[in-house]
């Protein structure tokens, strides 16, 4: 949701490419979820923020990250919510990306044989044999700690009380510690402002907190682009969100408030990111807004709809 040829963007870029070069994504995810996953990159490599300083301002492992990032794992709700929070971008287009992706991955998830591995499963189960022994071998140290532990506090109930408060204090402190650290240190920046009507005009819909954005027209042009025009009542502006199959394009947003915001993409690399937006341009009413795509110079003719029809 960015013009990716902004200097903070392209920064954000060669940071992330100088640390961690993205793996292609599997062919084998369902469309939205490769949205989700190509948007969170965006937003992480937008941020100049490193897989280990995402896991500490997050409280979520490098590795998740990394599994998450990758398409290896399904990310959860609270990451998605946890990354928005780190990087100060409005949760609610994160969030539609991830219910749609959910919904799909669900969806291919109840058509899996109750045999198949699903990503990420550890397949070391196939060795068990028949008759359970391996099961019962591999949990063998747990049930051995298990009854020592009932073995100690059947013989000393008041010492191990007080070792396990002991222990759950040492637990307990740090984490508050790093909470509280958390909630007030320079990471727990103050929200994006909200903005409204001409204020909004040409601001970027992810660093503005316009939470309750809706989509008030969805159409898919001929060259396989989809379009959808955004609006979000509460900050009264709109804005363009695509999925572009090609650079070279161009695409306008107008409304009878504000000046038109274009977004263009001169080469396929300026649409790595898999999901283009136009900034936010000031709309009284969602029937204001008007969207047209131009497919390249080398591709003649345009495609413009309106929200109202």
């Amino acid at each position: 949701m960015t013009d990716f040829r902004s200097g903070k963007g392209g920064a954000a870029m060669r940071h992330s490419d100088r640390e961690n070069q993205w793996r292609p994504l599997p062919q084998t995810l369902p469309a939205a979820y490769r949205d989700l996953v190509n948007f969170l990159r965006h937003i992480k490599d937008r941020s100049s923020l490193s897989l280990t300083e995402l896991s500490r301002t997050t409280a979520i492992s490098t590795s998740s990250w990394e599994r998450y990032l990758n398409g290896k794992q399904f990310p959860p709700r609270q990451a998605v919510r946890a990354l928005c929070r780190t990087t100060h971008v409005s949760e609610a287009d994160t969030l539609a990306l991830w219910e749609r992706a959910d919904a799909e991955w669900n969806r291919r998830g109840s058509t899996v044989s109750a045999g198949d591995p699903q990503p990420g499963q550890s397949t070391a189960h196939r060795n068990d044999r028949p008759d359970g022994r391996a099961s019962r071998a591999a949990g063998g140290p747990g049930h051995r700690a298990l009854l020592a532990a009932s073995t100690l506090v059947t013989a000393r109930p008041w010492a191990t009380a007080v070792g396990v408060l002991v222990l759950c204090t040492a637990m307990v402190v740090p984490a508050a510690i790093i909470h509280a650290s958390y909630e007030t240190g320079p990471t727990a920046a103050a929200r994006p402002p909200i903005c409204r009507l001409r204020t909004c005009d040409g601001r970027d819909p992810l660093a503005t907190a316009c939470e309750d954005p809706v989509t008030v027209r969805s159409d898919t042009v001929a060259d396989g682009t989809r379009l959808e025009i955004r609006f979000s009542p509460s900050c009264r502006t709109g804005w363009i969100r695509s999925w572009p199959t090609h650079g070279g394009f161009r695409i306008d947003v107008t409304s009878p408030d504000g000046p038109p915001q274009t977004v263009t993409a001169p080469t396929a690399a300026s649409t790595a990111g898999g999901m283009v937006t136009t900034r936010m341009i000031a709309a009284a009413h969602a029937t204001g807004l008007r969207c047209c795509y131009y497919p390249s110079a080398g591709r003649p003719g345009r495609e413009c709809f309106n929200a109202a029809s």
